[in-house]
């Protein structure tokens, strides 16, 4: 059996809210590389558009679900993919136990983050059914049946604030702190199965091209070698011995728009937008409960300062200092 994971983020540019990594595992028969592209070979479960009325999951970019139809999207594939793992939670808190990773020793939902952080109180699913969610797992166990395959798993990896500057103090620059939170779950991915074919895809972090130093740097023991570094993809093996002496490919293709080109790393786009969209609805339900009025906000240029400024009495009276809710980068 072999394993395709795949790796994305979301909130890399804001200046509010969490950075979110997350990676998503499907497994798949043979011990051939797997081929990431799935969409035509689930095409009676999955749809790559958001468009119509069909109750076939859609798995697609975060962004084009999301701008779509909100949240709905991003709700359905990530809570369906993780019922078709055998994992229901019922609240955020109960997410983030299911699907968290070991990071820096700090829960990423603890209330030192911030007090608007209370993901025992937030139900899930908040705007689809269960019915939904039910439905989109079937749609996913049947489709990746059907290959003589199953839904491996979901992991989130969540840096709030005050976590974000942290790394960001520690690795230089945030680019570094990124990869830094892929790493872990990279590392998660190996552990989980060291001795299976593994195909790692993930989106390009922001314009970077050459990532052979920094795998060597996450996997010490192990030899990189650069199989492609062009302009639109960059790929990577790392050869390992399994049981026995016998030789575990693990394969890292990182390219621009791999949300598109792979399936893995779409689910994981979806599911690491979905996890900050409810960080992000907690801390502006906390402070619209102290300031009457006050407009929400994605946690993007201007508007991130205009409710900074909206929220200045409010953090000035509740002790919420600039590193807890402002990043620093």
């Amino acid at each position: 059996m072999a394993i395709l994971a795949g790796l994305d983020e979301a909130g890399y540019g804001p200046h509010l809210g969490p950075l979110v990594v997350s990676s998503a595992a499907v497994r798949l028969p043979g011990d051939a590389l797997p081929d990431p592209n799935l969409w035509s070979a689930l095409r009676p479960h999955v749809r790559k558009r958001p468009r119509g009325t069909s109750s076939r999951v859609v798995v697609c970019d975060s962004k084009v679900a999301y701008t779509a139809r909100g949240v709905g999207p991003l709700e359905r594939a990530t809570l369906g993919f993780l019922a078709a793992c055998g994992r229901q939670p019922p609240t955020l808190s109960a997410l983030a136990r299911q699907t968290g990773v070991a990071g820096d020793g700090e829960d990423a939902a603890d209330p030192a983050n911030g007090p608007w952080h209370a993901p025992e109180n937030l139900r899930l699913p908040t705007c689809v059914t269960l019915d939904d969610v039910a439905t989109a797992a079937d749609h996913l166990e049947r489709g990746l049946a059907r290959l003589g395959g199953r839904c491996e798993g979901l992991w989130v990896n969540v840096a709030p604030a005050a976590r974000f500057n942290r790394l960001v103090g520690a690795t230089t620059n945030k680019a570094a702190a990124l990869f830094a939170l892929a790493a872990e779950l990279l590392f998660a991915i190996r552990r989980r199965w060291p001795d299976e074919t593994i195909h790692v895809t993930m989106d390009r972090h922001g314009g970077r091209r050459y990532y052979a130093d920094l795998l060597s740097q996450a996997f010490p023991m192990e030899r990189v070698e650069t199989l492609d570094e062009s302009p639109g993809r960059s790929v990577y093996r790392l050869v390992r011995s399994g049981a026995g002496g016998r030789l575990a490919e693990v394969r890292f293709t990182i390219a621009e728009r791999c949300e598109d080109l792979s399936l893995a790393t779409a689910l994981a786009s979806m599911a690491a937008k979905y996890v900050r969209e409810l960080h992000m609805r907690q801390l502006n339900a906390y402070f619209q409960a102290l300031v009457p009025g006050l407009r929400p906000t994605a946690g993007y240029g201007r508007d991130a300062w205009r409710f900074l400024a909206d929220v200045d009495g409010a953090r000035r009276a509740h002790g919420v200092p600039d590193a807890v809710i402002l990043r620093c980068r």
